[in-house]
């Protein structure tokens, strides 16, 4: 069981190739395994938050955005029938609209040019144990020869994506599909604001757009529920809840795009981050941890993942120190909880709120207020803003405006008023029961204490 590796890392996706083209410059040697090294094609993952520009440049990575046709984005307008409102990110700050194709090669040719990075065409198959249940390294099966071989490494960091086949052996997480994304390219679009994110939501449920390249417009749909929609489904809700609401200067591009033909459909998950820590291995990326991709937040959480694990690895004099390692791990574990808490909770909360009326209109007409609360709002939209309690201000707020503004309309909105106020707590409630930093301590605390309960006498105490 010979090292000839520092790190192994299965997956060569946006986690994967990032946290290698990060690392392999100081000299760590790292195993880079994937079935395939081509192009992807993917519908999400093509919206950069300021706050995952910022985490690329902070590594020394921003140069990976240039080349080809990434465009910036200033930040967003939300479209509500007649009316739209603009709301930019604070100053200084942009995002980035991009095909994620192209943008995971670049991070990849970035991470295989490294000497220290070795690159394996193949498909893992097990992690690999001691005797002591340790992970030692992974099995794979070679591409090119169909053979199985093993690589052997003090760390094995696990980021195959939202189908990881490695979940069940390192976390105690359930993934749930909340709805589906239709995807659509519009060329030659003209977006009622230029370089802006924008969110319509006029229909029953929201759909967004934003630019990927000089002459494209990505276009997502939401398709509520947990089944995956059959063709005719789909066009059905495009005719209904879709066409009513494009925007005049969009709409040729969109009836173009929809005569093509050419839309993809991906479910989007959620999964609240319940690691299995185990020495040897660390999860990393959509593998751990996933979110409703309505405010672009993913590769916010996936780069900022990628800084935490990485600079408590860097600390490291070498890679000997199985116990530091280990060490370094549940550092990681606990940093990114709370890191990524804000991210988790408004992609999920905002999805249920844009799909309910209340509080959909409570969130335009709280926003077209503009002022403090509106940016502090954007800023946390962007990953700008972690703090945990600025989410649940803002939130609180926006539901009492909601409520206020229906009982100043009228006494007789009383009953809405309450069901908001009620639709609002039982949207929140669970979220901040499964993302908070001081609910997952004692998540894990009390799983301790459990497993203290069966040890030795191997009895159960009383009340646990």
């Amino acid at each position: 069981m010979k090292s000839e590796f520092d790190i192994c890392i299965i997956g060569a996706g946006m986690a994967g190739a990032t946290i290698t083209a990060h690392l392999a410059p100081k000299g760590i040697r790292i195993a880079l395994i994937d079935h395939s090294f081509k192009e992807k094609k993917r519908i999400v993952g093509e919206l950069l938050q300021p706050g995952a520009v910022s985490s690329l440049e902070q590594m020394g990575l921003g140069h990976l955005l240039d080349g080809f046709e990434a465009q910036p984005v200033d930040g967003y307008a939300l479209l509500q029938r007649d009316e739209k409102i603009t709301i930019p990110y604070p100053e200084q700050f942009k995002g980035m609209g991009l095909h994620n194709g192209k943008f995971l090669q670049q991070i990849r040719a970035s991470a295989l040019q490294n000497e220290s990075v070795t690159q394996i065409h193949g498909k893992a198959l097990q992690l690999l144990e001691n005797e002591r249940h340790e992970i030692v390294g992974v099995s794979f099966r070679e591409s090119p020869t169909s053979q199985v071989k093993s690589i052997y490494a003090p760390l094995t960091i696990t980021c195959d994506g939202f189908f990881s086949n490695f979940r069940e052996h390192l976390s105690n997480n359930r993934k749930t599909v909340t709805s589906y994304f239709i995807g659509l390219i519009l060329k030659d679009c003209e977006m009622p604001v230029p370089k802006h994110g924008h969110v319509f939501l006029s229909g029953p449920t929201p759909f967004i757009c934003y630019p990927i390249s000089n002459n494209e417009i990505r276009l997502l749909i939401d398709f509520p529920g947990e089944q995956l929609p059959k063709k005719f489904l789909l066009q059905e809700h495009l005719e209904a809840n879709v066409t009513p609401y494009i925007p005049e200067c969009m709409f040729n591009s969109y009836a173009q795009a929809l005569q093509e033909g050419g839309f993809k459909v991906m479910p989007n998950h959620y999964m609240a981050a319940r690691p299995i820590i185990r020495k040897g291995a660390v999860m990393l990326g959509d593998a751990l941890n996933m979110r409703h991709p309505l405010t672009g937040g993913g590769l916010t959480a996936v780069f900022s993942d990628i800084q935490i694990l990485s600079a408590h690895l860097l600390t490291m004099p070498d890679f000997n120190n199985t116990d530091l390692i280990h060490e370094k791990i549940e550092a990681y574990y606990r940093d990114r909880q709370s890191a990524n808490a804000n991210l988790n909770i408004l992609a999920n909360a905002l999805y249920a709120v844009m799909s309910n009326d209340l509080l959909k209109t409570s969130v335009f007409k709280y926003l077209q207020c503009g002022g403090a609360n509106a940016q502090e709002s954007i800023a946390i939209l962007a990953g700008l803003n972690r703090k945990h309690h600025s989410l649940i201000k803002q939130f609180c707020l926006l539901t009492v405006f909601g409520a206020g503004n229906l009982v100043h309309q009228g006494i007789s909105n009383i009953p809405k008023a309450i069901k908001l106020l009620s639709d609002a707590f039982t949207i929140i409630n669970p979220l901040i029961k499964n993302e908070l930093l001081v609910v997952a301590f004692f998540y894990r605390y009390f799983s301790k204490i459990k497993s203290l309960a069966y040890s030795g006498s191997g009895t159960k105490i009383q009340g646990l």
